[in-house]
């Protein structure tokens, strides 16, 4: 009895159809080489202020875990995971099988039988079915299931359909040639689906000829196709997992010249590689509290947008031929560039690392520097820029909170820790209640510390997170004047907008959150939670404390550790929770959605049943305590700091 094997090109291998496709494979692979030839010169005229090829190994294992495995989209989303799993590993594993085809037939080796042939066999059957498992799963989604994030589609998209079409049929053509192959009498072995597939289908050359020419024809069509078209994810995608970034701080770019993102040309690279790598999943807007709120920002709509007018901007071999074209109304328009909260929600949520949050810190910051900035805006920073805070308040009245508090100053002691106040609890007189109670807790603790009073300046988080690039480095030298002027070497903040950017973007000293120095009293016991707080409380994640830093557990470890406190979740949190709004400068903003961020977090921490709505950040205190007025939640829902809850547990009084 014969080894397995078949005829490789059986059925074509003396026709007119085989010459036509390799002539077709050749067109197809010139049209596709001139494809991304024309990127990469579209590229080439982005900036490169940034490495984004140091530590391979780290980046390739990124690569190979987010690009490859999808472990990335598969924490986020399982199914989703599983989908694009099936599709590309089907898709690869056919491609690599074509591939052995093409070589076995024009070498003499005889490795093309036997045991290699049945397992070549059932893998390409199998990978057949994962493919087609795969698209069956995202056109269900897409289509049928509908998320929430396709509710809003970016208007030019017309080839989603299209793509999956395309490789659905080429999948089941790609059965159909197996089919008929076998229903000539040829025996299945462990070609499975499509020895099944033959009991179906009459043989019939020349329907085996059309069919395998109508696959090999859309086969190349595709290949055609992936740079002009969505399909260039495929290429550009773990090109952008390689290019990540692990910096948390806003871009730097050391450039006298450089004056913010006016022109596609003022952005980086990377981010025009970006728009190749989006799939217009929709993930960053279905996470965006702007696309939520009814503004017209869409972190989806900036990569598509962006590809779209540099696609209009060059030829077809990349040569420019529009160089007067500005981002602003093109990509976004001035309404969504200040809408942005800064939260870092879409690109946590971006399976392939797209940074759509610093293109738009470059174009606020070129906005800025043109003098174009909305009136309030302006006068955001001119009270920044005068009084050290964002709302204009007298410097002197900074520490006119603490008054009667027994609060050492940096002149007049000596101390381990610098308390850093922060503008929100200096000045609102929400928070400030908060810090009266955090003195008490500090004493309690035993910790070394001092203040600088009215010292203190603005840290200059939000200023740099709207553009003014200047005044942030005005604002970063004066604060480690004054840190060197008091021999400062360990910081800890009551803001995470404050702990973000002394943690990130100043050099030279140890920083801590506030509630770090308080969970290790608790650890180490020098502070007591003597007294039960009978409430069930949710916490809402500060994006400046979670995305920026990490710091999940710890807030909910310290509320754990406080008797009667009975926590619960909102759906939406950690990683995935849904911004106050506060962060952007939209603090000082009437915000111009429909709705507004900090109404949706109330009405998600209202769904909980819970008695307190637990925050960690200043700013989150008075989006959502307005939230919650706003949405009538006040009389069975109050807003309280952790801060708060310590002290009521610690001392026994509100």
């Amino acid at each position: 009895m014969s080894e397995p094997t078949r005829e490789l090109l059986w059925g074509v291998s003396e026709s007119i159809v085989l010459r036509l496709h390799y002539v077709l494979f050749a067109i197809a692979t010139v049209i596709f080489i001139l494809g991304v030839f024309r990127w990469y010169r579209i590229l080439k005229t982005g900036r490169n202020d940034e490495n984004r090829f140091d530590s391979l190994g780290k980046r390739f294992y990124y690569v190979v875990r987010d690009g490859l495995a999808f472990a990335r989209l598969y924490m986020r989303e399982e199914k989703m995971g599983i989908m694009h799993i099936l599709v590309l590993w089907g898709f690869v594993l056919l491609t690599i099988g074509t591939l052995t085809l093409t070589v076995a037939e024009y070498i003499t080796s005889s490795f093309f039988r036997g045991v290699f042939y049945l397992v070549f066999e059932a893998t390409m059957d199998l990978a057949g079915l994962a493919l087609f498992s795969g698209l069956v799963i995202a056109i269900h989604n897409r289509y049928f299931a509908k998320p929430s994030r396709f509710a809003r589609k970016w208007e030019l998209a017309k080839d989603d359909g299209f793509v999956l079409a395309l490789l659905l049929v080429i999948t089941l053509l790609g059965f159909v040639v197996e089919a008929i192959r076998i229903s000539s009498g040829m025996p299945s072995y462990t070609a499975i689906i499509g020895g099944f597939i033959s009991n179906l289908i009459p043989f019939d050359l020349t329907a085996y000829r059309v069919t395998w020419s109508l696959h090999s024809l859309l086969a190349m069509l595709f290949i055609a196709l992936i740079p002009y078209t969505k399909l260039a994810h495929i290429v550009a995608a773990p090109l952008n997992i390689l290019t990540r970034t692990e910096r948390i701080s806003a871009r730097t770019i050391e450039d006298e010249e450089y004056m913010g993102a006016i022109e596609p040309k003022d952005l980086q690279w990377r981010d025009m590689l970006s728009s190749l790598a989006c799939m217009r999943c929709g993930r960053c807007q279905d996470a965006c509290p702007a696309t939520n709120s009814g503004t017209t920002l869409s972190p989806m709509f900036i990569m598509q947008n962006l590809r779209k007018t540099l696609d209009e901007s060059f030829d077809f071999i990349g040569r420019q031929r529009n160089d007067d074209v500005l981002l602003l109304d093109t990509v976004l328009d001035m309404e969504a560039v200040w809408a942005c909260t800064t939260c870092r929600a879409c690109m946590e949520m971006c399976p392939v690392y797209i940074e759509q949050m610093e293109i738009i810190g470059e174009m606020r910051r070129g906005i800025v520097e043109s003098g174009e900035a909305p009136p309030d805006i302006r006068d955001f920073l001119t009270n920044v820029q005068k009084q050290k805070n964002p709302w204009g308040e007298a410097k002197y009245k900074r520490d006119a909170w603490a008054k009667g508090l027994d609060i050492p100053h940096a002149k007049n002691t000596e101390f381990e820790w610098l308390w850093w106040v922060g503008c929100g609890h200096a000045f609102d007189s929400r928070n400030q209640e908060v810090a009266k109670k955090l003195v008490r807790i500090l004493n309690e603790i035993g910790i070394s510390y001092a203040t600088v009073g009215r010292e203190e300046g603005c840290c200059g988080n939000d200023v740099r997170r709207v553009g003014e690039e200047g005044l942030f480095q005005l604002l970063q030298e004066e604060n480690m004047a004054l840190f060197e002027k008091y021999g400062v070497e360990k910081v800890f903040a009551t803001s995470p907008h404050c702990y973000n950017t002394f943690k990130n973007e100043y050099e030279g000293f140890e920083t801590k959150f506030v509630l770090e120095i308080i969970l290790d009293a608790i650890r180490d016991g020098r502070l007591k939670l003597r007294h039960p707080v009978n409430r069930k409380v949710t916490f809402h994640d500060p994006c400046y404390l979670g995305r920026y830093n990490g710091m999940y557990e710890l807030p909910r470890e310290i509320l754990r550790a406080i008797p009667g406190i009975e926590l619960v979740e909102m759906p939406r949190n950690r990683e995935n929770a849904f911004c106050c709004g506060g962060g952007g400068g939209n603090l000082v903003r009437e915000y111009p959605g429909e709705d507004r961020p900090n109404n949706i977090r109330a009405r998600e921490a209202g769904m909980t049943d819970a008695d307190i709505l637990a925050v960690a950040c200043p700013f989150c205190m008075i989006m959502l305590e307005d939230g919650v007025k706003m949405e009538k939640l006040d009389e069975k829902l109050r807003v309280m700091d952790v801060i708060e809850l310590v002290y009521q547990s610690v001392l026994g009084e509100e």
